[in-house]
């Protein structure tokens, strides 16, 4: 495949189509160019033999059309066999999805592609679920002050990608020096409460293309069996819902609020719905500094800050890629946890009054704390 910068006249023409995105390329755009795809690198209105292509990924050889309304003419569609059977000669794979597909459904295209990328499918017709704001299966929306708290540090992406560098390791030198040591599916598989208080002072790692994230466990909360009025599965199995019906160490990854991502680990036997939800981490620096923490509360700034999406939902968590979690040793005290209702289910009845979230108490700053007179 050539890799050269290409012809002056298809050069032009590169330049031309990246001025002039249409706004279904435009959004698509913003989530391939930030590795939010397992952190593959994508490539846009990229050269290949006599065409351009929209989007294209080297590691995984996949190309991405996506195509607006005259792609529905016959001519067009003749057109675009040929270039399809062009392309297919050399080795690639191709998915098309529709302007409406990525306006109205990102969230479904997204997750579409992760599993493309992790099954190697090379079906060119993609089968969206709709996602986020179009999800019919959707959780019932909180007071409009939930989402005003968030905190400065983590309401720009520009911030919280400065928080990600000055806390992050570099992926080559981690796994030059570390083999990953993943939590057996042994661990999920055990009953749903024990194995929310046994995640505390874990560790969540995270990886991209570059670079590693590893954070402490302080704060979960467990939804236990169809029975749990809380659970998304007391509705019964949904296509949203079927990763929680299937085996333990898969993670579960939904939006709430049309905006915010909530990741969660499946636990317990196969059938049998249940998960833990992930709500407070402490970010952890190369050396685990045990003194002034910065701590992240909320599932919504979790993600934001590991830039975990739609597409990290049905990870095996198991295999110690893109997403893991090892136990390594750090001590905590059961006197520390605290036993607490979940929060956000006052819809479950008395479901709402479980005390199934468990919590490790913030520590302070030692800015904040007095000093003893001597």
């Amino acid at each position: 495949m050539p890799t050269k910068k290409g012809t002056p006249t298809l050069l032009t023409l590169k330049r031309r189509l990246r001025s002039n995105q249409t706004l279904a390329e435009q959004r698509l755009w913003a989530k391939l160019r930030t590795h939010h795809i397992h952190g593959l690198k994508f490539r846009r209105q990229h050269e290949i033999g006599s065409y351009i292509v929209d989007f294209f990924c080297p590691e995984r050889s996949l190309v991405i059309e996506v195509d607006g309304d005259v792609h529905a003419t016959e001519t067009q569609q003749t057109k675009d066999l040929k270039r399809e059977d062009y392309l297919k000669s050399l080795g690639l794979q191709v998915v098309r999805y529709t302007n409406n597909d990525v306006i109205k459904n990102l969230d479904g295209v997204l997750e579409d592609l992760s599993q493309r990328v992790l099954q190697n499918s090379t079906s060119p017709s993609p089968s969206l679920q709709m996602r986020g704001r179009f999800d019919n299966d959707a959780t019932p929306k909180p007071s409009p002050t939930a989402a005003s708290v968030t905190p400065a540090l983590l309401t720009k992406e520009g911030k919280t990608r400065k928080l990600q560098k000055a806390n992050s390791i570099d992926a080559e030198q981690y796994h030059n020096n570390v083999t990953p040591n993943p939590l057996p599916r042994k661990f999920y598989e055990r009953p749903t409460l024990k194995i929310a208080k046994d995640l505390l002072g874990k560790v969540l790692i995270t990886q991209t293309s570059s670079v590693i994230l590893q954070s402490k466990i302080v704060d979960v909360e467990a939804y236990v069996g169809p029975k749990d009025q809380a659970c998304h599965a007391s509705k019964g199995r949904t296509k949203r819902t079927a990763i929680m019906f299937g085996p333990a160490g898969f993670t579960y990854v939904y939006l709430i609020y049309g905006m915010y991502h909530c990741l969660n680990f499946v636990t317990e036997r196969e059938d049998y719905p249940a998960a833990i939800l992930i709500r407070g981490l402490e970010i952890l620096r190369k050396d685990h500094p045990a003194v002034s923490p910065i701590r992240i509360d909320g599932p919504g700034r979790i993600c934001r800050y590991l830039g975990v999406d739609r597409t990290y939902n049905g990870l095996d968590a198991t295999l110690g890629m893109t997403l893991w979690i090892e136990d390594h040793g750090l001590a905590i005290s059961r006197k520390q946890i605290q036993s607490l209702p979940r929060i956000g289910v006052d819809y479950a009845g008395e479901w709402a009054q479980k005390l199934w979230r468990f919590s490790l108490p913030a520590v302070s700053s030692p800015k904040n704390r007095r000093s003893k007179p001597k």
